[in-house]
């Protein structure tokens, strides 16, 4: 039986803690499309009570809810009963376990519970794990009716063997016994992507995720690489995609950041020279122009301190104040001219934020985690050698760890050993990381090879786009 002709009422299946791998999967299926399902599974997740029961009753809302990880960590202390296992399994193979997931979903292989649905999973945990004979021994637990699922099992333990090319030709194989198998367009998926071969991938990503239900890693993945070719929002969608059904998830919330911050950072020298220019006129103090002492006495009444002060306000608004006449207005217009301004175009300037300001309003809206974490950061021992920190110490965003990550660099001393050119060659490494990275060198004293060691930056600004040198 497809898991789509399974009825499920979720609230009884949150009391009665009775239920196999179709009707697990047709319960989530109908708490993504029902108010009254997620409503059961908010309140499931409200159990309070401190036995086995109970344990399982939360961590299968939580489950049924996205909240993947939240789940496994709950069915951790719910014992190890048949119901237990195959939901802590399928939470733990979501959330990138896929050793526990095959010790959990293993167990339940020939059982009650089981089913083709069961052994998809196994053999994807298997073959995640590296078992190469686990993934085939359930590939061949497949009927003839799951002849898409069997070639799909064949592929991910020829994967597991280094056989890549017969793996892609199993996963082709079974797209073309079902357009729709979302397993194997996402494993095909994943193997374009690696070699390189993005536009291939892209696609197949897309017809991965527009299978119902969503593959969470497919939305992921798609939003990695568009990132990569700058699309920042298609990414972003992504990212909150993922976050609408799990606002827990780990890794969309740190994607969803980095995109978010790529997006308000990104600017190329020009036009970061013309916005310091302006805002640098724009913080001129008023006191700093010969202006009449009724005019300054207005003005200082009103709270206009800077010309950024002064162009927010309309002539109207000036006007509006006692004792501001057309002779003090006259003369607020003559001086702004002097500096290419206007009354009332402060709206339309909207100084692009700096870093400084986009992190705060990131922590903000993802409540401030990673200033926790900052907390956490070791100090430099006195007369410790920075070039052997490790590289996480650096606390670099996503996309500039795992470029480094590609290149295998572990310590500090490993990047500074790098210069800027082997950096770039990395083609996800452009210009923003490569300034984040000399920003944080800098802060340790270091530069990368052949590169000019900077004047010292001030930590607490460690993230702000480079100062005009003109």
């Amino acid at each position: 039986m497809t898991t789509s002709a399974v009825a499920v009422d979720v609230a009884a299946l949150l009391q009665s803690l009775k239920f196999t791998a179709a009707e697990l999967a047709a319960a989530r299926a109908a708490v993504r499309e029902g108010r009254d399902a997620r409503a059961a599974c908010d309140k499931a997740t409200q159990e309070t009570g401190k036995d086995a029961s109970a344990a399982l009753r939360r961590g299968l809302g939580q489950y049924l809810l996205g909240r993947v990880r939240e789940a496994a960590s709950t069915l951790r202390v719910a014992g190890d009963s048949p119901q237990v296992r195959l939901v802590r399994g399928k939470a733990s193979l979501e959330d990138g376990d896929p050793a526990g997931a095959a010790a959990d979903l293993g167990a339940l292989s020939g059982s009650s519970l089981g089913g083709p649905d069961l052994e998809v999973d196994v053999a994807t945990a298997k073959a995640l794990s590296g078992d190469s004979e686990g993934a085939k021994a359930a590939a061949g637990r497949m009927g003839a009716d799951r002849k898409a699922d069997a070639l799909y099992a064949e592929g991910m333990s020829l994967e597991v063997d280094g056989r890549h090319a017969d793996a892609k030709a199993k996963f082709e194989a079974a797209i073309a016994l079902d357009a729709n198998h979302a397993r194997s367009l996402f494993r095909l998926a994943h193997s374009h992507d690696l070699a390189g071969e993005d536009d291939v991938a892209i696609e197949l990503y897309r017809r991965c995720a527009a299978v119902e239900p969503t593959f969470v890693n497919a939305l992921l993945n798609l939003g990695l690489l568009l990132e990569d070719h700058e699309r920042f929002p298609e990414s972003e969608a992504l990212y909150r995609r993922v976050l609408a059904s799990d606002p827990t998830h780990e890794r969309a919330r740190l994607y969803l950041k980095d995109v978010l911050a790529a997006q308000t950072m990104y600017f190329d020298e020009d036009t970061e020279r013309k916005e310091d220019r302006r805002n640098q006129i724009l913080r001129t103090p008023i006191s700093e122009f010969e202006l009449s002492v009724r005019s300054r006495n207005c003005l200082a009444k009103m709270e206009i301190k800077s010309l950024g002060d002064l162009i927010r306000k309309t002539e109207a608004e000036l006007l509006a104040y006692k004792n501001f006449g057309e002779t003090s207005l006259q003369e607020i217009k003559d001086i702004l001219a002097q500096k290419g301004l206007r009354l009332g175009m402060g709206s339309d300037l909207g100084p692009m934020a700096s870093r400084a300001e986009a992190e705060a309003e990131l922590d903000a809206l993802f409540g401030g985690a990673d200033a926790d974490a900052d907390d956490d950061e070791d100090e430099l021992e006195e007369g410790q050698d920075p070039r052997s920190l490790p590289l996480s110490y650096l606390k670099l965003s996503v996309r500039a760890q795992h470029c480094l990550d590609d290149l295998e660099l572990s310590t500090v001393g490993d990047l500074a050993d790098r210069t800027a050119d082997e950096l770039m060659l990395n083609k996800n490494f452009g210009q923003t990381s490569l300034i984040e990275v000399n920003k944080k060198l800098a802060n340790l004293g270091l530069s990368l090879k052949g590169a000019t060691l900077p004047a010292a930056v001030d930590e607490g600004a460690d993230e702000a786009p480079d100062a005009d040198d003109d």
